[in-house]
């Protein structure tokens, strides 16, 4: 039986969400908030297995309910439940950033509310199905495997693959890497009208280049680029200089933005790229990745301790494609650390 506690200043809401799970056999909703305050309470006191989270709510808000949830349970899984009105929207993305493991908008009208349970229901026990069985109070050093390229290898982009619970894995991963003279591509799963948001709070979280990725432009050293919604991204040359493309074709693992498109484009046209898959459903960067070994890359994945949902990780996991296996930090250091080994091996041929 999957225990939930339900967060939400509206009784309406609450009542509603409540029926919801009575009529599931495999649910049990535990406790009810009106507050904030209230819902790390209960958090304390009933140790749920899963969250209902609203955002907006007077007094401690959503993201500052869900911060303190954090500090005292790393693992439970928290599903924000907001409208997503432009302040809704915002707080939706700093909350995914802050830790949540996923989001469901809540209904604009009663001819939505049905596809609105089917949601919340299947991320309730998706995600329940995810969680690790253990749950870690301190990250694990990153696993790292045999070949691990050299200062002599010359890495030059990293490419990135996250999906749900992304958000998050890619703020510690991108603050861990910092500033290298290598071009970041990523593709995140995400609702579009997320995408822009998540970037503008990661730039000003990180404060680095972070931007969407523009059709033909030319990455230089240390830029961030997000594939848009609903586009593959591809890297390109043009003049021995790399560049970012738009691909409009059919859908690739059922995603559109795709991390194989990427991931492929990446061993076609760049010398010993780094690929890094985070957190996610699914499988989506296998094919990807192991076009990324065959080119002489290397692969690092996030560990199932520390992903929301290890599907996508996982996946390339269990292939043996994976070089590094550790907590985002530890890969972004990981990553760091090649890439810096390979700008002072530069240095040193031109001296």
């Amino acid at each position: 039986m999957v225990r939930i506690l339900i967060a939400d200043d509206s009784r309406v809401i609450r009542t509603r969400v409540a029926s919801w799970i009575a009529a599931e056999l495999d649910l049990e909703l535990v406790g009810q908030a009106e507050s904030g305050t209230h819902a790390v309470e209960l958090f304390v006191r009933l140790h749920p297995d899963v969250v209902v989270l609203d955002i907006e709510m007077p007094g401690l808000d959503g993201v500052e309910t869900l911060r303190q949830i954090r500090t005292i349970d790393s693992s439970v899984p928290v599903i924000m439940f907001s409208a997503l009105t432009d302040s809704g929207s915002r707080m939706t993305v700093a909350s995914m950033l802050a830790g949540a493991s996923d989001y469901v908008a809540k209904p604009i009208s009663f001819q939505v509310e049905e596809q609105t349970r089917q949601a919340l229901l299947e991320r309730i026990r998706s995600l329940v199905r995810s969680s690790p069985v253990l749950a870690v109070e301190t990250p694990s050093p990153a696993v790292a495997g045999p070949q691990q390229p050299g200062p002599s290898r010359s890495p030059e982009v990293i490419v990135v693959a996250a999906s749900t619970g992304g958000p998050a894995a890619l703020g510690d991963f991108l603050a861990a890497v910092g500033t290298v003279d290598l071009p970041i591509v990523v593709v995140q799963h995400i609702a579009t009208h997320f995408v822009d948001l998540l970037v503008e709070q990661l730039g000003e979280q990180l404060g680095a280049d972070v931007a969407v990725g523009e059709d033909g432009e030319f990455l230089g050293p240390g830029v961030i680029r997000f594939a848009p919604g609903r586009v593959h991204v591809e890297l390109k040359r043009r003049a021995r200089q790399l560049l970012l493309a738009y691909s409009d074709e059919a859908p690739v693992n059922s995603c559109k933005p795709s991390a194989d498109v990427l991931f492929d484009s990446a061993a076609a046209v760049t010398h010993r790229p780094i690929a890094v898959v985070l957190s996610g459903m699914g499988t989506d960067g296998v094919k990807g990745a192991r076009a990324i070994v065959a080119s002489d890359g290397v692969v690092f994945a996030q560990d199932q301790m520390t992903s929301v949902v290890w599907g996508m990780p996982g996946a390339v996991v269990n292939e043996g494609l994976a070089r590094t296996i550790g907590p985002p930090g530890n890969i972004g250091a990981r990553a760091r650390a090649l890439a810096m080994a390979a700008r002072s091996a530069r240095l040193e041929v031109t001296s």
